[in-house]
């Protein structure tokens, strides 16, 4: 019926002139102006989640200084490779410091552990070495040690200069521990023969405040070099040293003049027994003559006190027997006796048994060792041992002629005795002849002198007046006595002549006995027969 209806108003609209009326549908299609803002917005969401899923991790660091540093400008490099860049700065809530917050890529991720370390690199110029040229012209950037060990972390502590060693670094940390530094200072060359084959990369005092620890690198492959038996000594500055065979003078190089250093080295007559791990601790030695001193414990402490001036004595001052060091001083103080009113300069020495090569049966304790030895004139002397410096040594030797003296072992170190110095003894001789010099009536002696002048005057003018003509006389005598000698013995001379003569026979009957010796010594029977009845 509808569509009869349908038809039937189409067709009353046709005959009513030709035109059909509005039929409104409705659809459910979405309309294509809507296309665009959608693609637009899921390329946004995917762009934003690609933008975030490629974003590396934010780290923040901390600086005493924004020196040289810009937000969004500052790169963080590594091998100069940018792998970062700082995003903000900021100071902290104390104001003691700045926190810089960079954008790493996103592989940094693995290597953000506890043991990475920033800093920030700039131009410097120090004794050993010049680096960050570079930021002249490009400006300071922020470099980065990465590590792959340990856990992981995004906040760190900035270091103040950048590291010695970086973990790229092939090589070995060694730890030397010294009783002092000895102008020693980061970056200083540690040297094998005089090449440098590492460096000082941090140094400080131990827990105890005894002992100066010295961390050092030596780079691979020498690192290898370092044994059980390995020395190391300070090369700091000029080391000279005065011996019967000169002045020798040893430096390595200028460098360790400027800022110190270090060298190391296998005793030939030690073995090296191969590598040893790292962190292996060493004794640091103050020079190269003291790798070759034995190391020494606890001696015998001895109390000494002189009478003379002490200037020149210090501590460390070595102490000899017939000039062989056995020992150190220890200390030199100056005591006042208030009751006496007398001031003292007692010394404290230490000997070492050690140094002693010791042979024969132990006969007696030590004590009466030392006690005998005293009785048989033992005793400390102060001597000069540079002539240039003045600087004096405690030397123990036998004085028998000393006198007689004994150890007091009342006080808590026994006293030995001493005796003056060659000087001062020379010294007390002089003193006492210039006071018995003084002590003479010269005046009276000269006019004594001179008395006795003018009497020699006197008594030589007598004797030229008496005594002259009898010299005289005897003078043409004994000049007559040697003309008349000079005559007899002259080359033509008669008794000359004789004399020759008188030797040349001589000599014939010398040969003649010498024949007849021969003829008995061949023919003894000529004794009896005779020369014929031999010859038959």
């Amino acid at each position: 019926m509808a569509e009869g209806k349908e038809d039937s108003d189409g067709a009353n609209a046709a005959s009513s002139g030709g035109v059909r009326d509005a039929v409104v549908e409705q659809r459910s299609r979405i309309s294509l102006v809507w296309v665009i803002p959608i693609v637009a917005a899921l390329v946004g969401a995917w762009l934003t989640y690609h933008t975030f899923s490629q974003r590396g991790p934010a780290v923040t660091i901390s600086f005493e200084s924004a020196e040289g540093l810009e937000a969004g400008k500052t790169k963080v490099k590594y091998k100069d490779v940018e792998v970062g860049a700082v995003e903000s700065i900021e100071l902290s809530e104390d104001l003691s410091h700045v926190i810089v917050t960079a954008r790493l890529v996103k592989p940094a991720r693995r290597y953000l552990r506890e043991s990475t370390r920033f800093w920030v690199v700039r131009a410097q110029v120090s004794a050993g070495r010049v680096s960050g040229l570079s930021t002249l012209f490009s400006g300071a950037y922020i470099g980065i040690d990465p590590a792959f060990d340990g856990e992981s972390r995004r906040a760190f502590e900035g270091l103040n200069a950048p590291p010695v060693v970086t973990s790229d670094e092939a090589g070995t940390l060694f730890t030397l521990r010294s009783t002092d530094i000895i102008s020693i200072e980061v970056g200083a060359p540690v040297y094998f023969h005089t090449i440098k084959v590492g460096q000082v990369a941090n140094y400080e005092l131990d827990e105890s405040g005894k002992f100066v620890t010295v961390t050092v690198f030596i780079q691979a492959p020498n690192d290898k070099r370092v044994g059980p038996n390995t020395q190391f000594w300070n090369v700091s500055g000029i080391d000279v040293s005065l011996s019967a065979e000169g002045v020798e003078v040893d430096t390595v190089s200028l460098t360790s003049l400027l800022i110190g250093g270090i060298a190391f080295d296998t005793p030939s007559h030690l073995e090296t027994d191969g590598p040893v791990a790292e962190g292996t601790v060493f004794n640091l030695y103050k020079n190269r003559r003291a790798t070759t001193e034995p190391v020494l414990g606890q001696g015998n402490r001895f109390l000494l006190e002189f009478e003379q001036s002490v200037a020149g004595l210090s501590k460390g001052a070595p102490v000899q027997f017939r000039g062989i060091k056995i020992g150190q001083v220890l200390d030199v103080k100056l005591v006042f006796d208030l009751e006496s009113a007398t001031p003292r300069v007692p010394v404290l020495i230490e000997t070492h048994p050690e140094l002693i090569q010791v042979t024969g049966r132990e006969v007696g304790t030590p004590i009466e060792r030392w006690q005998k030895m005293v009785e048989r004139g033992m005793r400390a002397q102060l001597q000069t041992g540079n002539l240039i410096t003045g600087q004096l040594l405690v030397s123990l030797d036998f004085f028998p002629d000393a006198p007689p003296a004994a150890i007091d072992w009342s006080g808590p170190v026994p006293q030995l005795p001493t005796i003056p110095s060659p000087i001062e003894e020379l010294k007390a001789g002089l003193t006492q002849f210039v006071k018995r010099l003084s002590s003479m009536p010269l005046e009276q002696i000269g006019a004594n002198l001179n008395q006795t002048l003018r009497e020699l005057r006197a008594l030589s003018g007598s004797l030229n007046e008496e005594m002259m003509p009898s010299l005289i006389a005897t003078l043409d005598e004994a000049q007559r006595t040697l003309a008349s000698a000079d005559s007899l013995i002259a080359p033509d001379s008669d008794a000359s002549v004789e004399l020759k003569r008188l030797l040349f026979e001589l000599a014939e009957a010398a040969q003649a006995i010498r024949r007849l010796a021969v003829q008995l010594e061949e023919h003894p029977e000529s004794l009896i027969r005779g020369k014929k009845g031999a010859e038959q």
